[in-house]
């Protein structure tokens, strides 16, 4: 039974719970944390020790107990903003990544030390990728806070992996209402939440017997609400292209993994049919080429290797612009978008950014209104602030447009557009920028990231003073006041691309089940301009469109 009608609420704990079963999340000390997680670690390994299991996995049982986990990550495929935030944010969340990263994370929550360098900067990544995909964001005490309309679904990632592994418990005798089942129960549950804690949940069920009562509530929501077949075939998609992964780190066959560490629920959601045999294929493929060292040695490597990259000069000064950009307006998360493009492709080839600095004089312009710019520029700093002017026949002077201060984002949009720039930068009186340039060939690489794409978008509407949320109520209400189909595509469509992971996708037309992020994008862009052509529009509905299309360029 669902708690809250309250829309304030709507899509918090408050939804699934009563009050007294929400607590703030507490604060471990050190020493207890990394106590609990030892003792915790070594009760779930010894408790899959089982003679199937040493059979099975030639003596390494506790390959059996990371399936179960995995199948966690299976379950979280039925929550709708989940997915959708996941398949949007493709170019961050790539299989690969998503996998290596939430293995990574996972098991780092039991192996490392909270306090760790090695722990930090896994957290550090998470919650970078949490940023930038639009579902949390920084807060003053320097951690994240996962963002209120998204907090049921970010808690019930840790209650998925809670339930998995108890479930997987229940299979190797130990049930979940036995004495010995609660106890770990309740150690995973202070393990999981703590965890997400990290990565900026703040509120949590008060103890085992609430998150019980989460669960069942949660899950009774996801059968009384089930997701659209759009999004049904983006979680299939999700699932096939993270199981040659999940099963490879897991050491068994993919139809096992499926049959063994999936809940019925979820196999059925994600799998009604047998796996494709293709899929068994590219698990050997992994198989063959290594399999990923799992040890806590290996799992501090890889942290190690990637502090180097955030250690690489241009990255870090790109982070210190992001830490000091304001969080009241979507520049840093576009900010972050780059910052996480760097991180993620500095593990491959390294390529640093040219680091550049400018001397201006007063009335010197960086971008030229009517030149079409072929560099984008990350502002790290500037003595004095910029100022966007913009020329036009109707006035004898250029108009004062917006006041820029560092760090700031310059030409993401001309860039995108490939039109001459609409305005100018200019400084008014002397000065001298640092600057990160990304040219047409970088840029190229940057726009194919749909979380700079969002990131993008979303600045775009505050910087023409008519945000996401604006724009997405002006469609949604035009689109069902005239009941127009397109509209009413253009409307989901729109919402979908610049962050909202609640919106069902079941009104899209002209568009495959199995479209990618960048199809979407361009079936928006296609809409709109059908629109614009063929309606008769209110004129602030026109505007908005016409603000659209200068959005996807």
């Amino acid at each position: 039974m669902l708690h809250s009608h309250d829309t304030r609420h709507r899509g918090t704990l408050d939804t699934f719970l009563a009050a007294d079963d929400i607590i703030a999340l507490p604060t471990l000390p050190a020493e207890e944390w990394n106590t609990l997680r030892k003792k915790t670690g070594r009760g779930i390994a010894w408790e899959f020790c089982t003679l199937r299991n040493l059979l099975v996995h030639r003596g390494a049982f506790a390959n059996d107990a990371f399936g179960f986990a995995w199948g966690g990550v299976y379950r979280t495929l039925l929550v709708g903003p989940i997915v959708a935030t996941s398949y949007r944010n493709e170019g961050h969340f790539r299989a690969g990544h998503r996998i290596s990263g939430t293995s990574d994370f996972f098991r780092g929550s039991f192996l490392l030390p909270a306090g760790s360098s090695q722990f930090r900067e896994i957290v550090r990544l998470v919650n970078l990728r949490h940023h930038v995909a639009g579902v949390a964001m920084p807060v003053e005490d320097g951690g994240y806070r996962v963002i209120d309309g998204y907090e049921a679904d970010y808690a019930y990632v840790a209650t998925a992996f809670v339930e998995s592994i108890r479930r997987g418990l229940e299979m190797c005798g130990v049930p979940a209402e036995s004495r010995r089942g609660r106890q770990l129960g309740e150690a995973m549950c202070t393990i999981l939440y703590q965890a997400a804690g990290y990565t900026g949940l703040r509120r949590i069920p008060r103890n085992l017997d609430a998150h019980n009562r989460f669960r069942d509530a949660y899950d009774q929501h996801l059968r009384d609400h089930p997701v659209s077949p759009r999004l049904r075939r983006m979680a299939q998609e999700i699932a096939v292209r993270i199981m040659p992964a999940t099963t490879a780190f897991s050491r068994v066959g993919v139809a096992e993994h499926v049959a063994r560490h999936l809940d019925d629920e979820t196999r059925q959601f994600l799998f009604p049919e047998a796996p494709d045999p293709a899929i068994e294929e590219q698990r050997q493929r992994l198989v063959a080429m290594g399999r990923r060292d799992s040890s806590v040695e290996a799992l501090k490597a890889r942290s190690t290797a990637r502090a180097a990259v955030w250690a690489r000069a241009d990255v870090a000064a790109l982070d210190q612009a992001y830490r000091a950009a304001t969080h009241d307006s979507t520049d840093d998360r576009l900010l972050g978008a780059i910052l996480l493009h760097l991180v993620d492709e500095g593990q491959v080839n390294g390529t640093p950014l040219e680091q550049r600095e400018v001397v201006l004089e007063a009335g010197d312009a960086l971008i030229v209104q009517g030149h079409t710019p072929r560099e984008m520029y990350v502002v790290l700093s500037s003595e004095k602030p910029l100022t966007v002017v913009r020329q036009t026949n109707e006035q004898e002077g250029p108009r004062e447009l917006a006041t820029l201060s560092a760090p700031t984002i310059l030409g993401e949009i001309g860039m995108w557009r490939g039109q001459p720039a609409i305005a100018s930068v200019i400084s008014r009186e002397p000065n001298r920028l640092r600057l990160l340039v990304i040219d047409q060939a970088r840029f190229d690489v940057l726009r194919e990231e749909s979380g700079f794409r969002a990131a993008a978008a979303a600045e775009v509407q505050r910087r023409l003073s008519l945000n996401a949320a604006h724009v997405g109520t002006v469609l949604a209400d035009t689109a069902s006041e005239t009941a127009d189909a397109r509209l009413q595509s253009i409307s989901q469509l729109f919402q979908f691309l610049t962050g909202n992971s609640h919106i069902q996708l079941d009104k899209v037309i002209d568009l495959d089940e199995d479209a990618t992020p960048i199809e979407c994008v361009e079936a928006l862009r296609q809409q709109v301009g059908e629109v614009l052509a063929t309606h008769e529009l209110p004129a602030d509905l026109a505007a908005t469109l016409q603000q659209i299309v200068l959005t996807l360029g």
